[in-house]
């Protein structure tokens, strides 16, 4: 073993007439022999330090995990799941039962040969939006019966009944919060939202007096039951949204988190409190109708976030970092303490996280709406050897670590 100290000395052994003779006139096979002896004495030296840190230490920390080879080099956008299967987002929907082992291709209304931009469930519903090659919607499906059979929802002609017949639009992601579905999407007039009404079933604007925006929207949440009334919270960019479906506004609240271009991430624990990340290294936490924020890590850009409730005792926020760099961090609950590379995370071991995410871009934390023990992290894993999802199970009061799925 490289890191064990070893008693036993090595002896250069040099011919002595060899020896006698000048540096120029030893022979070509003993100076193979010393520099050979002394590349090991250089090895033994570094095994006898303290390698805490060293090439040594992170190759025997490895473990090499064996993953769906559909997962392998790609990026996995959005996850879902219902009463039986998990689903994930690539270019298509992928599934598999939950207690199974094998991810397959999902068929879509019969068929396997299709572009998927969005993904979304509410936990027995599964919504699916299919696209032409151009990314041009062409239809929102669901299912309700572990995607047995799929009904369309008509969300092209709908949507085109508003923004003008005719007009193409690319949906930019799919989300259920409250039950609600929203569809995400830009046309040439700009960004939009839209959610499904059921009681007229039909797709409508999400937006009170807003048609469209001039910058892309990135996630919406749901601020809880508890908040009375419950609303939505939604980010762009730049801005921070918020409102019930069909009169979502900007919020006016006093030191929101609005920033040109710089907003990452938002995330809210059901109970009445939104967190929001920005591209400045904070985060910004809305609790009884005040803004406040702390800072994660000075000049650092922050992406997806997610609040853990487990363990109830020791709850952590697990934020992404940014564009220019890959893996999380975590911070307590309030962000007094923050951990990162590995050491101290509640979420996995040191050893577990250098092998598995802490290379890789991570576009988001995904956990199912009845299932706070299960948690996984959807990856952009640049590498063909490299797997984009991981899932981690909380048990007997730890967390499991990142396992390829």
């Amino acid at each position: 073993m490289l890191n064990k100290k070893r008693d036993r000395e090595f002896k250069f052994i040099i011919d002595r007439k060899a020896r006698e003779n000048s540096r120029k006139d030893i022979p070509v096979q003993s100076k193979k022999r010393q520099y050979l002896l002394a590349a090991i004495l250089i090895i033994l030296t570094l095994s006898s330090c303290d390698n805490t840190f060293s090439i040594f230490q992170s190759i025997g920390q490895e473990v090499k995990q064996l993953g769906a080879e559909l997962f392998k080099g790609t990026t996995v956008r959005a996850m879902g799941s219902d009463a039986t299967n998990y689903y994930a987002l690539m270019s298509k929907v992928v599934y598999k039962p939950k207690s199974g082992v094998n991810w397959d291709v999902l068929p879509i209304d019969g068929d396997t040969d299709y572009f998927s931009p969005g993904l979304a469930s509410d936990g027995n519903t599964i919504y699916v939006a299919k696209a032409d090659l151009n990314a041009n919607l062409k239809d929102i499906y669901s299912s309700t019966d572990g995607c047995k059979n799929w009904t369309g929802m008509d969300a092209k002609n709908d949507i085109q009944n508003v923004i003008g017949a005719g007009n193409n639009f690319c949906v930019d992601w799919l989300k259920c919060e409250n039950n609600t579905l929203f569809v995400a999407f830009h046309s040439s007039a700009g960004y939009s939202l839209f959610y499904y009404d059921v009681a007229s079933t039909s797709f409508k604007n999400a937006f009170s007096t807003i048609s469209s925006l001039s910058e892309p929207l990135v996630d919406i949440v749901w601020d809880g039951p508890t908040s009375a009334p419950g609303k939505y919270w939604l980010i762009s960019s730049s801005k921070v949204y918020s409102g019930v479906e069909g009169s979502i506004d900007e919020d006016s609240s006093p030191n929101n988190p609005a920033l040109s271009k710089g907003l990452k991430g938002i995330a809210s624990d059901g109970a009445g409190r939104i967190l929001v990340s920005r591209s400045d290294g904070k985060i910004y936490d809305y609790a009884s109708g005040n803004w406040s924020n702390f800072l994660v890590k000075s000049s650092s850009e922050l992406g997806p976030l997610i609040l853990l409730d487990q363990p109830s005792t020791s709850k952590r926020i697990l934020v992404a970092m940014g564009t220019s760099t890959s893996g999380y961090m975590e911070c307590d609950e309030n962000g007094s303490i923050v951990y990162e590379n590995g050491v101290g995370f509640i979420s996995t071991s040191q050893s577990i996280y250098n092998s598995t995410v802490r290379a890789k871009q991570v576009e988001g934390f995904w956990q199912p709406v009845d299932d706070s023990n299960t948690l996984f992290a959807l990856l952009a894993a640049g590498s063909e050897g490299s797997y984009a999802l991981y899932r981690n199970t909380y048990s007997e009061g730890a967390w499991s670590g990142w396992i390829a799925e």
